[in-house]
């Protein structure tokens, strides 16, 4: 970004464009509040998705207003040898490791020489890796102190009340945590930070998860009737199926069609949570997470499912995933692979036949979330389009807990900010350049971020 910079106290590790940002005030206050419509009562609310008959008339530029970020974590580094692929460019045939994404290829970015050094150290801890991977500002050792995180910096520079979850969402599969190296346990197990003290530490439960999505306008009434659902096995949408047929009545047949799509995917979430949900959850079984009685892969897509959920009816437009915590043993095993060691030793042990299946997996599950966002159209362009789905670890190599060469996927492009379907190799560029470059495409002016992110990134932004 060009012009003169300012300090923001709100947000102490970024300078903000001047210029640019009191012009982008200037648009929102144009814009009025949103367009986006509710089913609601007391106990339930359902936001809508994207429907043409609230458009306004103007398709795309209706959809264009809601851009969203999420960031993804998965724990222990990549196996370098899969994880590139052998060319640079546009044409470039995807590795091993990324050939889940294979069909999204024209709106992904592979990220090489991306370093995050200043957040951590060389041969330093898997916790320093996770609190900076979103923060790129190394966590203080004798108290957690670390960054805001780019999703926290997104949500907070969104006008007051543009969605029900201002704050964003904050998922996880595990909330196992250690004092990695002496340092906070806190680090190991949440990615996403309101200001430098304040972490949003994940929620692992589905139903408190989804119960949050939907909670209705009198929170006593939610709390009450979302025990009773549970206990019963009944559904939010029992509360605004009156009001749902009544404006299935008003809606063109292409919008019904979506609606019906949208209504069936929150009771096929609803239904999923509560045929999975454990009277007792042991904390014993290693290949489950803790607390929550789910097996791994089960959880996984759960919470896909309600990703995607959250940013359909724009409960949200920030979130942040940690599939699994840094350093991260709770599933010691993958049975579904048949791998049978712990993914921490294997990462040290850099195993070449483990690790590239664990990563292809991994993968495999960015995959799915991303494709249920392509298959949902926004007036001409898919919520992929209008979102960035940015995905890492807390380290690259399991042996040396580096922080050079970073395995970093981006997908989406922000409503058309981005320059995709690209594998780059950057010379050494800072992780927090990255993070100016996103949080520029999603509107946010800002001109540093975290510790050494000083620029955007060439040749990315449209």
């Amino acid at each position: 970004m060009t012009g003169r910079g300012t300090f923001d106290p709100k947000f102490p590790d970024l300078t903000f464009d001047e210029k640019a940002l009191a012009a982008q005030r200037k648009q929102f206050a144009r814009q009025g509040p949103s367009r986006r419509k509710f089913l609601a009562s007391a106990a339930a609310v359902v936001g809508l998705p994207w429907l043409e008959t609230f458009s306004g008339g103007n398709k795309a530029q209706a959809a264009g207003k809601a851009v969203r970020l999420v960031a993804w974590h998965t724990p222990n580094g990549y196996y370098a040898k899969t994880w590139y692929p052998a060319t640079t460019g546009a044409n470039y045939t995807p590795s091993s490791s990324l050939m889940p994404l294979a069909s999204l290829q024209k709106k992904l970015l592979v990220f090489q020489g991306i370093q995050n050094n200043d957040a951590s150290v060389v041969f330093g801890s898997h916790g320093l890796g996770v609190s900076g991977m979103l923060t790129a500002v190394k966590g203080a050792k004798e108290a957690a102190k670390v960054g805001i995180s780019v999703d926290q910096a997104y949500a907070q520079a969104l006008p007051p009340n543009t969605t029900r979850i201002q704050t964003g969402i904050q998922i996880g599969i595990t909330n196992r945590m250690y004092a990695d190296v002496g340092n906070p346990a806190i680090y190991n197990g949440c990615i996403s930070w309101a200001n430098a003290t304040q972490p949003m530490q994940p929620q692992i439960q589905p139903g408190v998860v989804f119960d949050q999505i939907f909670m209705g306008a009198n929170p006593t009434a939610s709390a009450a009737d979302g025990m009773r659902r549970r206990a019963i096995a009944t559904s939010v949408l029992d509360h605004v199926l009156d009001e749902a047929t009544t404006l299935q009545g008003r809606l063109g047949a292409t919008d019904r069609h979506k609606l019906d799509d949208y209504l069936t995917g929150v009771r096929s979430v609803e239904t999923q949570i509560q045929s999975t949900m454990s009277p007792t959850c042991s904390t014993m079984g290693m290949t489950k997470p803790a607390n929550t009685g789910l097996d791994w892969p089960t959880q996984t897509k759960i919470s896909c499912d309600l990703m995607v959920l959250a940013l359909q009816c724009d409960a949200t437009r920030s979130i942040s995933f940690m599939l699994g915590n840094g350093g991260s043993s709770c599933a010691p095993s993958f049975p579904w692979l048949s791998i049978s060691g712990d993914h921490h030793g294997l990462a040290h042990n850099q195993d070449g036949n483990a690790l590239p299946k664990i990563d292809n997996w991994h993968v495999s599950q960015l995959a799915y979330f991303c494709q249920k966002l392509d298959a949902i159209d926004e007036g001409g362009a898919t919520m992929l389009d209008n979102s960035l789905v940015f995905m890492s670890s807390e380290i690259m190599n399991g042996i040396s807990h580096d922080q050079d060469n970073k395995g970093i996927l981006l997908l989406g492009t922000a409503g058309g900010k981005i320059k995709t379907g690209q594998h780059i190799a950057f010379p050494k560029a800072p992780q927090g350049n990255l993070f100016v470059t996103m949080l520029n495409a999603l509107g946010v002016p800002v001109t540093t971020f975290g510790t050494a992110g000083k620029a955007p990134l060439d040749g990315l932004l449209v």
